[in-house]
C-alpha cells in the first residue's frame, strides 16, 4: 500500500487538478447574455420548478462528441510513451490503450445544460423544435461562480462548473497537455525521491494517480469539440457526479438520465424570451400570457430574425 508521504503528494496533485478547473471556471467572464434553446412547455416547466435538468454527458445527442476529447488525450499518452522510459512509459502506455480512458465513465461523470449566443439559425434548427420553439436569455452574471455560503456544506448550485467550450485540435491538446505533463512530472518526482519501493506500491500508485486525473480529463473532453461545432459558441453548466455513488440523485429513463438542480438566480437573471423563426403567429402572445401568469409580465418577448 501507499505510505503517508505518497498519499499526501497524491492529494496535492488532486488539488492542482481541481485548481486548474476552478481557474478555467472563473476565467469565463461573459459580457453578453447567453441563450438556452428549447420549447415553450420546457421553459414554463423550468420556471415553475426553478430547476434545470442536467443531462448526462454520456447520453448526448451526438454520441461521437466525447470521442474527440478522448482521442486527443489518448494521442498525448501514446506520444509520451515514445518519449519516456520505465515506470512513466508503462503508465502512459496503459492509459493510451484503446478503450482504457473510457473506463473513466465507470467512475466519474458530469451532467450538462448548454447555452449559446442569441438568435443563431443552426441552434434554432437543432435544439428548438426546428425553429418552432423558443430561447430564453440569461444575464452574464448568471454564468459566474457563486461564493459558498458554507464551504463545509456547499449547496448543489454553488458547485456548478461553468465550462466554455473550445473548438479544434490545438485547444484540445493544450488542455490535456497540462494534466498529462503534471502527471509525468509527479511520476519523476516520486521516482527521484524513492517514494515507490515495490511493484505493489507502483501498481497502487498508478491506480491512484490515474483516478486523480480522471475528473480533469473528462472535464477537458466535455469542454472541447471538433471545429465543425464551432458555430455553437457553447457555454456549459456542468454538475460533477460519481457514477456508482452519485452525490446528485439521477432520475429519468436509462436513455436520458438527468439530475435536477435548483437555480435560485434563474428568475432574476432572465433578460429576454425569443420565439423561434418558425413559431406560430400568436406565439409571442401565448408566451407573454404564460410569463404574466408567473409574475414575469415585464420580461421582453421578441421574435427571431434568423433566416
Amino acid at each position: 500500500m501507499l505510505g503517508p508521504t505518497l498519499l499526501a503528494a497524491l492529494e496535492t496533485f488532486q488539488q492542482a487538478c481541481s485548481k486548474r478547473m476552478a481557474d478555467a471556471n472563473a476565467a469565463n467572464d461573459w459580457k453578453e447574455p447567453l441563450f438556452h434553446y428549447t420549447t415553450e412547455p420546457a421553459l414554463f416547466s423550468i420556471l415553475d420548478s426553478n430547476q434545470f435538468w442536467f443531462g448526462s454527458i454520456y447520453k448526448m445527442d451526438d454520441p461521437e462528441e466525447l470521442n474527440f476529447g478522448f482521442s486527443v488525450a489518448r494521442t498525448l499518452f501514446k506520444e509520451a510513451t515514445d518519449r519516456r522510459m520505465g515506470f512513466a512509459q508503462k503508465f502512459c502506455r496503459e492509459l493510451g490503450i484503446e478503450g482504457e480512458l473510457e473506463k473513466i465513465k465507470e467512475i466519474v461523470t458530469f451532467h450538462s445544460v448548454s447555452f449559446g449566443l442569441r438568435d443563431v439559425a443552426q441552434q434554432w434548427a437543432d435544439y428548438a423544435n426546428g425553429g418552432r420553439g423558443l430561447a430564453f436569455g440569461l444575464a452574464p452574471e448568471f454564468f459566474r461562480p457563486v461564493p459558498f455560503e458554507d464551504s463545509e456544506h456547499p449547496k448543489p448550485y454553488e458547485e456548478i462548473f461553468y465550462g466554455k467550450v473550445t473548438y479544434g485540435l490545438a485547444d484540445g491538446r493544450a488542455r490535456h497537455e497540462k494534466v498529462v505533463d503534471a502527471a509525468l512530472a509527479f511520476i519523476e518526482q516520486a521516482q527521484r525521491r524513492r517514494w515507490i519501493t515495490s511493484g505493489e506500491q507502483a501498481m497502487w500508485f498508478s491506480r491512484h494517480l490515474a483516478s486523480s486525473m480522471y475528473t480533469e480529463i473528462i472535464w477537458n473532453c466535455v469542454t472541447t469539440k471538433d471545429t465543425k461545432w464551432s458555430h455553437q459558441n457553447e457555454m456549459r453548466l456542468l454538475a460533477f457526479n460519481r457514477t456508482k455513488a452519485p452525490k446528485h440523485p439521477v432520475v429519468g429513463p436509462e436513455a436520458k438520465p438527468r439530475v435536477e438542480l435548483l437555480q435560485p438566480r434563474l428568475r432574476q437573471s432572465l433578460v429576454e424570451v425569443m420565439v423561434g423563426p418558425a413559431a406560430e403567429k400568436d406565439a409571442e402572445h401565448k408566451v407573454r400570457a404564460g410569463l404574466a401568469a408567473r409574475g414575469l409580465e415585464k420580461l421582453p418577448v421578441t421574435r427571431s430574425k434568423a433566416a
